[in-house]
């Protein structure tokens, strides 16, 4: 196991077995910790994982405190105190926002979902832990691209 897990767990893991609905981890010090098996089994079904994976688990569950968002990165700050930033180019919708569109948004779910009501885009948290980049694809971003030309076009026509 990696050092990581002696950050996350405390300690390292030694054995891994399934007890009823439960993947049970235990640990070096003689603790365990359970995972429901509901969760675990939802790991590999979307893909299979590659194997340097790892399981990060939180004692707390993260929340945004608020966001800073520049030209080049998205910066959320947490309530813990940490910043997680990624690069903008990640999320187009963002990166094609205006700056008041970008500054206009809100923190919903349990504080861990983004909102930018404008650009109609959502950023959970979990998916900037994991690195993830937005999923939209490219063709979706176009024709998003393109209602905002339209709707552009039209304000400046009737203004």
């Amino acid at each position: 196991m990696s050092t990581l897990s002696n950050l996350y767990l405390g300690s390292e893991p030694t054995q891994v077995t399934v007890e009823g609905d439960q993947l049970v981890v235990t640990l070096a010090d003689g603790r365990t910790v359970a995972i429901p098996l509901q969760l675990a089994s939802q790991l590999s079904q979307a893909e299979p994982l590659p194997g340097e994976t790892q399981l990060l688990i939180l004692r707390r569950p993260l929340r945004v405190d608020h966001v800073h968002v520049t030209d080049s990165a998205l910066n959320v700050y947490l309530q813990d105190g940490r910043m997680l930033s990624c690069p903008l180019a990640w999320f187009p919708r963002l990166l094609h926002g205006t700056l008041a569109e970008r500054n206009h948004y809100q923190v919903l779910g349990d504080d861990d979902v983004i909102h930018w009501p404008d650009l109609d885009e959502d950023v959970e948290l979990l998916r900037l832990l994991e690195g993830g980049k937005s999923i939209e694809s490219e063709r979706s971003i176009q024709r998003w691209l393109m209602s905002r030309k339209v709707a552009s076009s039209a304000k400046v026509a009737a203004g």
